[in-house]
């Protein structure tokens, strides 16, 4: 089974957002940017998190960052 090339650069795209997006809520805290630290607010974000896609992506993200 073959994933399209678009899927995948959509995936990273959108899992690298997130990433980013959680380092810099971290930054502006004051609070040390690291691994740890990154799936920590992503694992908070999911729990909050309603939309069922942004919660997959979001555990995608935690996956990736846990490896």
């Amino acid at each position: 089974m073959t994933i399209p090339a678009e899927a995948l650069r959509q995936t990273h795209d959108t899992v690298s957002l997130l990433i980013g997006q959680a380092s810099l809520a971290l930054h502006r805290r004051g609070a040390r940017i690291h691994p740890g630290a990154i799936v920590t607010y992503l694992a908070a974000e999911q729990e909050r998190e309603h939309d069922e896609i942004r919660r997959f992506f979001i555990g995608v993200a935690i996956g990736l960052l846990r490896v």
